[in-house]
């Protein structure tokens, strides 16, 4: 069966998208990291989820840009995703296809249209938490989705009165923006296809 339009999914096909408990986990990933894929499977286990689906966004609505192209971006995910052999996970091209800005209410509003079925959940940091309200469409957001609010440090989970949401624990000291800034003190925070795929593109040197 072929794939849906506009995605790109590394373990699911189309078939495997009618149901079940699946999660949205968006950001930039300029680079992956192993901070995002353990905090994946920390949500994927907190949360009894199907699927976790990396979505790196084209643009981030908060950031200007970033320093790997969207291809690369991608590719360095669906290279982390297989080298760890994370079969319940699978990442989507759906928002660097579309170009622009990524908003998550866009995302969701699709996504649940096109599969009804799908329990959605969208996962994300106690920040993000605290600012959804000033996201983009946050009464859709509210609507269509339910959140794994991921915590660290003992930080609490603020009350949304009508939102769904629940939250896990989960601490890594991985960040993309010190790979960046240097790269050879930092590249153990990557699996090593994806620091491979760096040094041969170039990217962060």
């Amino acid at each position: 069966m072929s794939q849906p339009e506009t995605m790109d999914l590394s373990s699911s096909g189309e078939a495997d998208l009618l149901s079940g408990k699946r999660a949205f986990l968006g950001g930039s990933f300029d680079p992956v990291h192993l901070g995002h894929l353990e905090m994946a499977a920390a949500a994927r286990e907190s949360a009894d989820l199907d699927e976790v689906i990396f979505m790196p966004c084209f643009v981030s609505p908060f950031k200007k840009e970033t320093v790997a192209t969207s291809g690369d971006r991608v590719e360095m995910l669906r290279i982390a995703q297989a080298e760890l052999e994370m079969g319940w996970a699978s990442v989507s091209a759906f928002e660097v296809e579309r170009s622009g800005p990524s908003f998550s209410w866009e995302t969701a509003e699709h996504f649940s249209v096109r599969y009804p079925g799908v329990e959605w959940h969208w996962i994300l940091g106690t920040d993000q938490w605290d600012a959804i309200d000033r996201w983009a469409e946050p009464e859709k957001l509210r609507e269509l989705l339910r959140f794994v609010v991921v915590t660290r440090d003992g930080d609490s989970v603020r009350e949304r009165e009508g939102w769904r949401y629940s939250s896990v624990s989960f601490s890594h000291p991985a960040s993309s923006t010190k790979v960046r800034e240097n790269f050879a003190e930092h590249e153990n925070w990557l699996v090593k296809g994806v620091a491979d795929y760096c040094r041969e593109n170039g990217l962060y040197q």
